[in-house]
Parts: structure tokens; sequence; C-alpha cells
């Protein structure tokens, strides 16, 4: 058997561990995309990796006490999005995603708190301690999500008091309340969740997932993305039980089609995995649509310092680069370059720049959004073939180890380069 454990409202519950007069108010978390990062001051900003894995992101944390007034007011318009309400917000139809300014407006009683991440990354650190002392096999897939295989461990018979032991410790032990799916396979278990949700646990035994699923929109199964759903939606397949019914058409469809089939209708084995590997690392940020080039290339800078800074952490060596650009009015360019050089920060910063002035194809057109990432990574620095650059590259990187050493010690910011200035 396997479960599938989803915290309840996380960062908004966060909260209420912090300040327990939260209770029983509607409360949400607001997010903001990292407003701070471009400024020209230096500031003290570290980096968390005690969840750092495939699906839990890297966490860039400074010390500076923020409340809701500097982080999310500028030139006295209410900036940011909701990332998480609590179930008393969602009463008035608050929900992720929505603007803070609407949000207030829907609810006027709403109380936004500024995010405190390093806090939640703690508590969810904390937690997959607890749960790996609880379980054979676990899985982090989030900061707020676990899979665990009790496979062999626990008998299909004891399952519903099992869970409800590890709910009742988590609430005793962390304040948080969770919600738990049971099934035979894992993306059973992860539907399975929604219909436990708030702080309830939902078992679907294997005789049950025909009726369990027969009238289940598609679009609440999870890994069903926009492009499946219009496909599945050109067929009349509009629920589960529609999926489930149409072996042969999934299965035509490839690999894809029959992965999908196989998870909905509970066939597919897909193991929890204790640790999965990374496959990409990416920095992105949204901003106010901006024209001037100029200040446009100074943010590329600084988001490419912040993402060398990740991989020389991580002790990653990738060798692809991607780059994306999200101009005002949706239009969009990217493209990505591969090469075989020992990557160090000046050497990326140039293929970087290079990138974006060759992708920069509406040079008047405000930006409003910058995507840097890497990937395809290999096992050692010094497997690359590049003989040409070899002695320049060694330099470089000798340099960058020096760097890495500064700013692990006194922050991401204390050195920069002269055009971030």
């Amino acid at each position: 058997m396997i479960m599938h454990l989803d915290l309840d409202a996380f960062f908004a519950s966060a909260e209420r561990i912090k300040y327990p007069d939260l209770h029983n108010k509607p409360v949400a978390v607001g997010g903001r995309s990292d407003p701070f990062i471009f400024d020209k001051q230096s500031k003290s900003r570290k980096l968390s990796l005690k969840n750092s894995g495939a699906f839990v992101p890297t966490l860039f944390y400074g010390s500076k006490e923020e409340n809701f007034e500097n982080f999310f007011k500028e030139d006295a318009k209410i900036r940011g999005i909701i990332t998480t309400a609590s179930y008393e917000a969602r009463a008035y139809g608050i929900k992720t995603g929505m603007s803070i300014a609407e949000s207030l407006r829907c609810c006027p009683r709403l109380i936004v708190c500024v995010p405190d991440h390093h806090f939640y990354h703690d508590i969810s650190h904390r937690l997959k301690i607890y749960l790996e002392s609880k379980v054979p096999i676990l899985e982090q897939y989030s900061i707020d999500e676990f899979f665990a295989d009790v496979s062999g461990y626990v008998e299909e018979k004891d399952m519903l008091f099992f869970a409800k032991q590890i709910q009742k410790e988590i609430l005793e032990q962390f304040s948080l309340p969770i919600s738990i799916g049971i099934a035979h396979s894992k993306w059973l278990a992860k539907l399975s969740t929604t219909f436990a949700k708030p702080d309830g646990i939902k078992l679907l035994k294997k005789d049950e997932i025909g009726s369990f699923i027969h009238n289940i929109p598609i679009e609440q199964f999870p890994g069903i993305g926009r492009a499946y759903q219009k496909k599945l939606l050109h067929y009349q397949k509009k629920t589960l039980g529609d999926i489930a019914d149409a072996k042969t058409l999934l299965y035509s469809w490839g690999n894809g089609g029959k992965t999908l089939y196989d998870r909905v209708c509970g066939l597919e084995h897909e193991k929890v995995q204790h640790k999965r590997d990374r496959k990409s690392i990416a920095i992105s940020r949204t901003f106010d649509p901006l024209t001037e080039r100029i200040e446009i290339k100074r943010r590329v800078t600084i988001l490419a310092r912040h993402l060398i800074f990740l991989v020389a952490k991580l002790k990653l060596h990738p060798k692809t680069l991607y780059l994306g650009i999200r101009y005002q009015y949706q239009a969009k360019s990217k493209q990505q370059k591969t090469f075989d050089r020992l990557l160090s920060e000046d050497f990326f910063q140039k293929e970087v720049h290079i990138l974006f002035d060759k992708l920069d194809i509406y040079p008047r057109s405000p930006v409003i959004r910058l995507t840097i990432s890497l990937t395809n990574f290999h096992a050692s620095p010094n497997k690359y073939p590049s003989l040409l650059h070899y002695h320049d590259d060694r330099k470089a990187y000798a340099l960058q180890e020096q760097t890495q050493k500064m700013r692990e010690k006194y922050g991401v910011d204390i050195i920069k380069r002269g055009s971030e200035l």
C-alpha cells in the first residue's frame, strides 16, 4: 500500500504555529517574485538546502523582517498573489493565484501574511525526519507532500489505524493538519487525498477503483495537463471513467497515453523513490513591464549570478543552457544552447548575454519575465573536450571556487559584477 500525505493549507497552517490567534480566522500567505532581488543595495542573502531535491526548490532567504506594508505595497499599490489560503478564507472564494488586491475585496477581514519560507522549509525538513522514522520508504514530492510505501510493513486491514496514528502525532508534535490518501498505486493515492481534505483520510481499495473514479472530471487527476485535457475532450473523454473505458484509444497514443491510462486505473507500478535525481535547475522572475534594455540586461546578470551560485553549491556540472523571455501581451522567445566548457561565472555570464541578444526579437517590446535554466548534468566537471580553452577555463573555475566560498560565508550579494550597480 502507498500513502500520500499532504499538509492542509501548509503555509497558512505554519503561520498559525507562530501566531496562534490566527486560528479560525480567514488567513492567507501572499507571495511576490522576490521583489528585492534586483535592488542595487547589497543584502545578506543566504541559501537553504534542507529540502533541496527534484521537486523541492532551493531557497534564498534574508534576515530582514518584512511586514505587509513594505513587502506587498509599492507606490501605494498592493502587489502580489495568494500562495496559500486557509479554509476559512476559501469560503469567501479566495484561492491560490488570486491577486492580493482582489482577495481583500472579497474578504476585507482577510489577514495576509508575509511569507517566511525559511520557516516553512525548516518545518518541512523536520517533518520529513519524523516520517522517515515511521515508514520504510519515503519520498518528498514537494515542500508539503510526501509519498510513503508501507507494502509488507502494514497490512491493509490496519492501514486506517496506522494513518490515523500518524495524522494524530503530526498534529500533536507539529501543530499541522494533514490529509492522507491510501491506495495500491502511487497516483490513485494522490488522487484519494483530494477527497480526504481537509484533515481527513481516504482509503481506496482495489475493488473500489472503478466506482470511485467513474464521475471524477479529468482535470482533477494529477498529471493531466491542459494539452492532454484538450486531447481527451476532443474524443469526448470528460471523466476518469471515460478514460478507463478507452484503453485502446489511450494505448494508441504511445507511452504517454499508456502511462496515463495505467495511472488512472491503478495499473501503474511506479515506485516510491527515496531520492530523485535533479534534472534541471532554474531561476526566473516576473516584474512590471520593462522596456529599457540596459536595465533588463542588468537583471539577466543578477539572475545568472544567483543561478551559478546554486549550481556551485549543489556541485552540479551542467552542459545545456536555456534562456526564456516573456514579453508583455504574451509573446515569448526561448532557446537552448549546449556547451563543452568548464562552467565558471565569467563564461556563464558571457553565454547568457550572447543568448539574450540573439533571443530579444522584439527589442522595443516590454519584457515581463526572464527565465534561465541549466540541465544535462555530467558526473564530473573535468570531462569536456574543449582543449582550446582548457587553461583559461581552469583559471576561471579556480576563481569561481574562491568567489563561492566568500558568498557562502557572507551571502550571495557580497560579490557583484560592475554592470549590476
